[in-house]
């Protein structure tokens, strides 16, 4: 037949220990129980698992799962991919299908064909995953097996090809459906092991063809898991895996690795990341196994009590190296050359010229000779120096030797392999560790305490560079430049004689680091205490020339194949290149091995890093470029979903949020979470950046936050707030002001007031003064008449002789002195007779009372002017007017009348005229009246005024 031409080839395999690590994970790490039925991975990166508990999405570092389904039953089964490269799942009895799109897992309700149906009353089932456990269902009749090209039925008769829209035909018969248990596709094209007859059936388009020759493929001790749905095929034979592809349309087999007992684990599923150079394992009872396979080589010598722990090694041949002990390391084995033991280790081995071994013990140099396999020795001493090191400089070989007492040390350089006599002697205080040749006839020494650049040609220390540093390593580079590795004090450049150290790397692990191996890629690969580092040699350039420009490196840890990670310095050498191109590193669990083309640096895609999910308090949100969050919320996790299946450090992941106050990058280390604690109000840009390469390029993400706020902390919000203060100042100042003003103005009116009472009281003073002068003069005027009377009548009692007018006299002075009197009791009267106050009284006063008084003052007065005086006054008409007023005004009245009338007679009289009241005082005789005084009381509303008309005598007396 012409598909005959299908035949396998099978390249040489290797069964090298290559080595692994692996990681179980079941319940307690994150899985909902521990049977994983299958996994596959989506095209954004992510890694699917169905187990019976659930879905579950894989990032690398965590498990998320899916399993709030609307869905009889959570028992899920196996993968297949549709032909949009979207993934679907049913569980049990095909009863709901899940649909994994756009890195989420929901229920699919569009119509989908199950996995099985009924025809002619026969069940069929589709084939398209097997794996250790083999469920032949009984009541399935016939399994059938999808392809782009057609339909291939399988029962225990025929196998059958069905075409679209075509009739289906027999191409084989006597096939039996167990035959399928290690049947595989690869591009449409069928192959069935047959390992009964060590021959593979082929079948492509409907047609048969064979390949007789025996293979792994049909070995009869071979089990091959095949998945449609990945597209991967795995033959396991003695513990060993292989992948199968497809190449020039011939089946090939790659080893992977070797996994003992492999045969008795209950493998639902295989799965192999070759991004990630990880194999996943879906176990039916331990749940999933994470193996991550290693292209690094640690050979081991597997002897008892002896230890892994090694050092200085020399390379050998063009693919191993020679340790001092007499073993001889491959990256596969470990060989004897020879045997030897050391009390006293000094970690120094150099070849001389003739190719013979030196290496180093207290004080003395062995040697071992290459003409004998290395089997026969000598040993050179030293009197009275101990040998410290030992070094190579092109032809010529340096020692290191301490005085007795240490207290000094000697470099001697030999120019032959015999050490008789050395050409140049150089003595420092410190221990020599390392020596690198410089340009010209120069020397670099290294001690414990700095470097010194020493010239053989003049034979003396010429330069003296990093004091104080203590030198592990001196290594020159292929560009020339000079690299130098300390104790705990990082490592640094020599650059036009200053000395510039590297920057740390984030855990400061850098900072002791041992031996520096450069490759032809331009990568430097350090080894050190806790990890192997690869650099960009042009980023640290980069960074001598500007601090600014950062420095990333990539760090190999037992994660990723070490048995160990802490790598041995502090020899001569530490680390070597074989012809091969082999890159060896001694450790503390062996040598370790590897080719730098063939290890990876593991980066995420630019376009593999989603930000869409973010969990506020126990809620669950999904959003796409911005994520609105409510004022009121405490603690906001953004999660950064990406798929990156090794040390998350090593991309550098940082965020930092803008308009946070907070401008600075902040590493994320493993969490691939942002976290927001109560950040105010407002609009935020979340960046965060990791790396996608190992030159130091980043890819950058943005998302919008919105923290939407309350009424009364939006901006309308505080406007309207600030223009109320505004104007509730406002209205303070107005308010203040017109306070201001009302008090201006009550000063105003006050100080008017003031004014208007100082000029009524300067008015007041004026009238007092007045009213004082007229007081005085009223007094003066009233109290003249009586005692001008009371003078003459003393005057004519002198001159009278006669008893009887003396008589006479004295009784009108007793009379008139005694009224006197009483009117000088009386003189506050006159206080208010130039006032209006007090003018009224509520006691009644009888007018003819008061007239009587007075009239009785003025008699004898009257008399001696040979007048009378007649009161004429009603004696019941009473009046309110002050008593004392009145009575002046009386008293001044009758004092005139009395000084004026002679010869007369003087009538004192009351006349009332409705509400009116008229006093009259006139003289008899005189019949017009020289003198009118009218007093006129008027009650209007409520109050009575008193009206006084004084006019002045018609006669002049």
């Amino acid at each position: 037949m012409k598909y005959c031409c299908f035949v396998f080839i099978f390249f040489s395999l290797s069964f090298y220990s290559q080595h692994y690590t692996s990681y179980w994970y079941g319940m307690d790490e994150g899985l909902p129980q521990n049977s994983v039925k299958d996994i596959i991975k989506d095209r954004y990166g992510f890694i699917w698992l169905s187990t019976d508990g659930g879905i579950l999405r894989y990032d690398g570092k965590s498990f998320l799962l899916y399993n709030s389904f609307k869905a009889g039953n959570l028992n899920f089964g196996n993968f297949l991919e549709t032909k949009n490269k979207d993934i679907i799942c049913f569980n049990s009895n095909d009863e709901n299908c899940v649909l994994v799109s756009n890195r989420t897992a929901k229920v699919f309700d569009e119509k989908v064909s199950k996995t099985y149906f009924m025809a002619d009353n026969k069940q069929y089932k589709r084939y398209y995953k097997s794996s250790f456990i083999s469920n032949w269902f009984p009541e399935t009749n016939t399994y059938y097996i999808n392809t782009n090209s057609g339909t291939y039925y399988f029962d225990n008769h025929y196998i059958t090809y069905k075409q679209e829209n075509k009739p289906a035909k027999k191409i084989l018969s006597g096939f039996p459906m167990k035959g399928l248990s290690n049947v595989f596709e690869h591009n449409n094209t069928i192959y069935l092991p047959d390992p009964k007859n060590r021959k593979t059936i082929i079948i492509k388009s409907g047609f048969i063809s064979y390949d007789d020759k025996p293979s792994l493929y049909n070995d009869p001790k071979s089990k091959i898991f095949w998945h449609q749905g990945t597209g991967q095929v795995f033959v396991i034979n003695n513990s060993n895996i292989y992948l199968s592809k497809v190449s020039h349309d011939v089946p090939s087999l790659s080893f992977l690795m070797r996994y003992e007992k492999i045969e008795k684990e209950l493998l639902y599923c295989i799965f192999y990341d070759e991004e990630s150079n990880k194999l996943y394992f879906g176990n039916v009872v331990k749940g999933l196994n994470i193996i991550n396979l290693s292209q690094f080589y640690i050979p081991q010598k597997n002897i008892p009590f002896s230890g892994e722990v090694v050092y200085e090694a020399l390379p050998f041949t063009s693919n191993s190296i020679i340790s001092k002990q007499g073993f001889e390391y491959y990256k596969e084995k470990v060989n004897k050359i020879y045997s030897a033991t050391f009390n006293y280790d000094k970690r120094y081995l150099v070849y001389d010229n003739s190719r013979n071994l030196l290496c180093v013990e207290f004080n003395k140099i062995h040697r071992r000779y290459s003409s004998s396999q290395y089997k026969k020795y000598d040993s050179i001493m030293f009197i009275n120096r101990n040998v410290e090191g030992l070094f190579k400089i092109k032809s010529n070989l340096a020692v290191n030797m301490a005085d007795n007492k240490y207290e000094y040390y000697y470099l001697y350089i030999f120019s032959d392999d015999q050490f008789k006599k050395n050409t140049h002697t150089f003595r420092f205080k410190n221990n020599i560790t390392s020596i690198q040749e410089g340009d010209h006839d120069t020397l670099y020494v290294g001690t414990t305490n700095g470097i010194f650049m020493i010239s053989l040609s003049e034979n003396k220390i010429i330069n003296y560079l990093a004091k104080d540093l203590p030198i592990k390593e001196i290594q020159r580079t292929k560009d020339g430049n000079y690299w130098f590795t300390t104790h705990n004090k990082g490592f640094h450049l020599i650059h036009k004689n200053k000395i510039i150290r590297m920057p740390d790397d984030k855990q400061g692990y850098i900072a002791n680091v041992h031996h520096i191996l450069e490759d032809n890629n331009g990568f430097f690969w350090i080894s050190s205490n806790n990890g192997l580092f690869k650099v960009s040699k042009k980023l640290l350039l980069d960074y001598v020339k500007n601090k600014k420009n950062r420095v990333t490196y990539y760090r190999y840890t037992k994660e990723d194949g070490f048995l160990n990670n802490e790598f041995n310095g502090s020899a001569n050498p530490s680390g070597n290149i074989l012809k091969n191109g082999d890159f060896i590193f001694p450790s503390m669990e062996g040598f370790v091995f590897f080719k730098p083309n063939e290890i990876k640096t593991h980066y995420p895609k630019k376009d593999q890093l989603f930000i869409e999910r973010a969990k506020v308090g126990k809620k669950m949100l999904n959003f796409t470029d911005t994520l609105r969050l409510k004022s009121n919320y405490k603690m906001a996790e953004i999660f950064l979903d990406f798929p990156y299946y090794h040390d998350i450090k090593n991309i550098y992941a940082e965020a930092k949020l803008e308009n946070s106050g907070n401008s600075n990058w902040e590493d994320m280390e493993t969490s691939k979470k942002i976290i927001l604690n109560d950040n105010p109000p407002g609009n935020y840009i979340l960046h965060v950046r990791f790396l996608t390469s190992e030159k130091g390029q980043f890819a950058y993400r943005k998302i919008f936050i919105e923290i939407e706020p309350f009424f009364y902390q939006t901006i309308g919000f505080r406007i309207l707030i600030i223009l109320l203060g505004i104007m509730f100042i406002v209205l303070i100042i107005r308010m203040r002001t017109n306070i201001l003003k009302k008090t201006v103005k009550v000063l105003k009116d006050h100080l008017d007031n003031k004014d208007q009472e100082l000029e009524i009281t300067t008015n007041k003073l004026r009238n007092e003064s007045e009213y004082q002068k007229k007081i005085m003069e009223s007094i003066t005027h009233d109290i003249t008449t009586p005692i001008r009377f009371l003078v003459s009548i003393s005057q004519r009692l002198n001159k009278t002789k006669e008893a009887e007018l003396q008589k006479k006299y004295f009784d009108e002075i007793y009379h008139t002195s005694e009224q006197l009197f009483k009117f000088t009791l009386d003189l506050k009267e006159y206080t208010g007779l130039f006032k209006e106050e007090n003018i009224f009284t509520d006691e009644e006063q009888y007018i003819f009372t008061l007239v009587e008084n007075k009239k009785k003052l003025f008699e004898p007065i009257a008399a001696t002017n040979q007048s009378i005086i007649r009161n004429l006054c009603n004696p019941d008409l009473t009046t309110r007017i002050n008593k004392n007023i009145l009575s002046a005004i009386l008293h001044n009245l009758l004092d005139n009348a009395v000084k004026n009338t002679v010869h007369g007679e003087i009538l004192i009289k009351t006349e009332q005229k409705n509400e009116e009241v008229e006093i009259i005082i006139r003289e008899k005789e005189c019949h017009q009246a020289r003198s009118n005084i009218t007093l006129r009381f008027m009650k209007i509303w409520r109050k009575t005024i008193l009206f006084l008309k004084i006019m002045d005598w018609a006669c002049i007396w």
